[in-house]
């Protein structure tokens, strides 16, 4: 039996963050490989956000409106141009289903952009694995719909 230590330290806790091996889709550290995400909240939920101007990125995505329905499939990319601090072109492609929960950004002054599905009256399932992640990381966070206000939505292709 593995004895279980209280740690309350945070600088010993950032240390410990910052040696855990990275999920990655072939290297799956301390998640299952191929997946990078999963969410059933009652919220909205900030998918991922650039760690630079240049961006490429694409991310399949699995929405189910409900936590009893059928999942539709998204396939999202964005891209932007090295030292750009506009919004980044983001697009949605359907795959399958329906395309009931909006693919949301928001882009701050310094051209941090931040890509949110908007949850407006059900409980969404979100899992998601990430194709290509060039300038961006993933989040899988609850967000507030006010995170996003002003923000712009992803092209519907």
């Amino acid at each position: 039996m593995i004895e279980k230590i209280k740690i309350t330290d945070t600088s010993v806790i950032e240390q410990i963050r910052d040696n855990m091996p990275t999920a990655t889709i072939s290297k799956n550290g301390l998640m299952p490989a191929g997946m990078i995400g999963t969410k059933n909240v009652m919220s909205s939920v900030l998918l991922c956000e650039t760690t630079n101007t240049a961006v490429t990125g694409s991310l399949l995505l699995a929405v189910s409106a409900t936590t009893s329905g059928i999942p539709n499939l998204y396939f999202i990319t964005m891209g932007r141009t090295a030292g750009s601090t506009n919004n980044p072109t983001l697009r949605v492609t359907l795959l399958s289903g329906i395309y009931n929960i909006k693919i949301l950004g928001k882009t701050d002054a310094n051209g941090v952009c931040r890509i949110y599905a908007e949850r407006n009256q059900y409980t969404p399932v979100l899992d998601v694995i990430a194709m290509n992640t060039n300038g961006i990381t993933m989040k899988m966070e609850t967000a507030d719909n006010s995170d996003f206000a002003n923000g712009f939505e992803a092209t519907l292709i």
